[in-house]
């Protein structure tokens, strides 16, 4: 299993979340296994400049924030920038 760490730019909630992604990559592609969101910064929805940070540390967060990635349908793109060499730098 590989992992890699990324950074979801929600819009609609002004915030950014940094994951981290476990997944794993065969002939058929890319295909992402877990996601754990680590750290969650609030942004000013004029300026787009982070306003707060805090720390995702419970299971009941974690859960909550990875359940909204995925209902935003990001686990596809996600996949893709992967397969793609986009997070080549991040990705072990």
């Amino acid at each position: 299993m590989n992992s890699c760490q990324s950074v979801w730019e929600d819009d609609e909630t002004s915030r950014k979340v940094e994951l981290l992604v476990d997944y794993s990559h065969d002939e058929a592609g890319v295909t992402v296994n877990d996601i754990t969101p680590i750290k969650v910064t609030f942004l000013d929805p004029a300026s787009k400049t982070a306003v707060r940070s805090i720390g995702v540390w419970t299971k009941t967060g974690r859960a909550m924030i990875a359940g909204q990635f995925r209902a935003a349908g990001r686990i596809e793109s996600l996949e893709q920038e992967i397969s793609s060499g986009g997070l080549a730098n991040t990705c072990a």
